[in-house]
Formats: structure tokens, C-alpha cells, sequence
């Protein structure tokens, strides 16, 4: 049976582990490469431009050099929003919607991604529902949409470390006031954890966004069942995912209003680009 003293070294370890591990892990900031430096230069032209087909060829181009940077150098949110903004002034609000929906993932706290996606939602038809903000969630988690989800992992390990190191000198040096700041840090720890294992951004799998043009709707998973709604859903509205039954989409409005709709119709939020 080990004794405590070992029981607290061992936690110790694990705890110190876990935070060399995070720290390790830590993606390094990617340097500006010259694919990047076309894309700005693209998206530069297409701002100064008066014709508006020389624009969208401009930011059509831009977006592709965009989407190569992500590749090449890994995502980011700055780089997803570059990619929204050049998707957007290109005329096409489904993948400016879903790039700026990728860049909150990553960032809930980047400031020019949310603005964009306002405003892009906001040229949305009036009829077309969009995602409410906030909740019971982030009523309670208030500063979760402050920190990304990575930050919020340091934050906990880091807290478990420091829980461990009060505890052990309570123990070991006999001084019972430090398990006051201990119980402050396991709370924090908790609210931490918390906050990353139900953190909304795991949903994302199951929400998507309409990249074509119009997408029209059906009663039921086929081709010849009648269409769901009056009018086609316009490219940039946002859908939850109900059931995926073999290459046909069973997606909900945020709404409440139901239907089918085919893969190729939507990307989803989460999913890698192909």
C-alpha cells in the first residue's frame, strides 16, 4: 500500500506531465509565407477595383490562395476569416459563412470573425432563420466565448497543478490554511473542465451550411418527394443535421422546420476541406 507521501509525488508527476504535454503540444504561430502574400495581393486588387467581374475574379482567386495558405501553413482563425471576407466580397455567402463559423471554432473570442459572420447573416433573406447567440450555457460560462479551447485546456491543467502543489504543502508541511486556495483552484478546475467537455463547438459535426446557390428541400430522401418548403433555401443558411442516411440529409432550420436535402448541397461546420 503506498504511503500518502508517495500517493502526492505521484499526483505531483502526473500533474506536471500534463502540463509540459499542453505546453508541448502548443501550436507555433505560422510564419507569412508567399502564398499568403498572393492571396493579400489579390484581395488588395479586388478592394481597388471598379468592374465588378474583374472583383469577383479578384476575390474568387484570393480565396483559393487563402485556402492553399491553410494547407500549407495549418488553420487559423485569422487565416479562416481572411478566407470568409475574400468568400464574401466574391458573392458567395455560404463559404464565407461556413470559414468564419470554422474560425470561431478555433477562436471563440476572435473579435473580426464574429462581426463578419453578423454581417454576413444579416444579408441573409428575412425569412431564412439564424443561430441565436448566448443561453443558458454562457449565462453560467460567461467568459467561455473569451477564451479558445485550447487556452481553456492550459487553464485546467495548470489549475490541477497548482491544486496538487497546495495540497501537498498542506500535507506535508502541516499548514491546513493552504487547502483554501486549493478548494478555489479545484472550483476553477472544475468550471474548466466543464467548460471544455461541453463546449458547443463539439456539436459542430452535426451543424452545416447551404453552399449552392439554392437548395431545394424535400418531404423525404428522395429525388421525387415532394419539396418541403415554398421557396429554395438560399446559399449561407445554416442547418443542424438530424440524420445522414446514405448520401441524403435529414436537417432542421432554427426553427424547428424539418427536411431532406442531398451532401452536396451543404458542407459541414467541422469537416476538413477535401
Amino acid at each position: 500500500m503506498k504511503s500518502p507521501k508517495q500517493t502526492i509525488l505521484r499526483c505531483l508527476s502526473w500533474a506536471m506531465a500534463g502540463a509540459l504535454a499542453i505546453l508541448i503540444a502548443s501550436p507555433a504561430l505560422s510564419q507569412t509565407d508567399e502564398t499568403l502574400n498572393e492571396a493579400l495581393t489579390a484581395y488588395a486588387e479586388g478592394m481597388q477595383s471598379e468592374d465588378r467581374d474583374i472583383r469577383i475574379q479578384r476575390f474568387t482567386e484570393a480565396e483559393r490562395l487563402f485556402r492553399a495558405s491553410l494547407e500549407s501553413n495549418g488553420a487559423s482563425a485569422a487565416l479562416w476569416t481572411n478566407l470568409g471576407n475574400a468568400a464574401l466580397q466574391a458573392e458567395r455567402p455560404g463559404s464565407a459563412i461556413l470559414a468564419y463559423r470554422r474560425a470561431l471554432i478555433l477562436d471563440p473570442a476572435y473579435a473580426r470573425a464574429k462581426k463578419n459572420l453578423d454581417h454576413a447573416r444579416e444579408r441573409m433573406p428575412d425569412w431564412v432563420p439564424t443561430p441565436a447567440s448566448g443561453g443558458l450555457f454562457d449565462t453560467f460560462f460567461f467568459w467561455h466565448n473569451t477564451l479558445a479551447g485550447s487556452t481553456r485546456a492550459t487553464l485546467a491543467v495548470l489549475s490541477f497543478t497548482g491544486l496538487c502543489l497546495l495540497l501537498s504543502g498542506s500535507l506535508l508541511l502541516r499548514l491546513p490554511l493552504l487547502r483554501y486556495p486549493a478548494f478555489l483552484l479545484g472550483l476553477i478546475w472544475v468550471a474548466l473542465i466543464a467548460s471544455v467537455l461541453v463546449d458547443p463547438s463539439r456539436s459542430a459535426h452535426l451543424e452545416a451550411v447551404v453552399t449552392v446557390p439554392e437548395a431545394q428541400v424535400r418531404a423525404a430522401d428522395s429525388i421525387n418527394a415532394p419539396l418541403r418548403f415554398g421557396q429554395s433555401l438560399p446559399e449561407g443558411a445554416e442547418v443542424r443535421i438530424l440524420e445522414d442516411r446514405g448520401g441524403w440529409l435529414h436537417i432542421e432550420l432554427q426553427n424547428g422546420r424539418d427536411g431532406w436535402l442531398t451532401q452536396n448541397q451543404v458542407r459541414r461546420v467541422a469537416q476538413k476541406e477535401s
